[in-house]
């Protein structure tokens, strides 16, 4: 029986395997975008001139845009905590990931063996 839930090793299975949604797809509407903009600035240019006037007037969307564009979007904060919300041993985080990951090896290869 494992001390992993099906979960865990779900999420983290599924994390392994890499960003699916990544660049190497088709972007048919940003090459489009790219497209009209090359052929005339003077929209994108009207864009931003509208956006700025929005962010003047108090809208927050257009504020929180503008911000967002100029300073980057704030960073994400997570939090990692061992069993029951206690700090991580770190002592024991290399055989803790260890243990996981061969776990997560036989499960695939069960799945495969199937």
């Amino acid at each position: 029986m494992s001390k992993f839930s099906e979960e865990t090793k779900k999420s983290i299975s599924e994390k392994m395997k890499g960003n699916q949604n990544g660049a190497n797809q088709r972007k048919p509407f940003v090459a489009m975008l790219n497209r009209k903009v090359l052929q005339d600035p003077k929209k994108l240019e009207k864009i931003v001139d509208k956006l700025l006037d929005q962010a003047q007037e108090g809208e927050p969307w257009a504020v929180r845009e503008v911000v967002d564009r100029l300073d980057g979007k704030a960073v994400q904060i997570n939090e990692i905590s061992g069993p029951d919300g206690n700090p991580i041993e770190m002592e024991n985080a290399n055989a803790f990931a260890n243990e996981l990951v061969a776990e997560l090896l036989r499960s695939r290869q069960k799945e495969q063996d199937k």
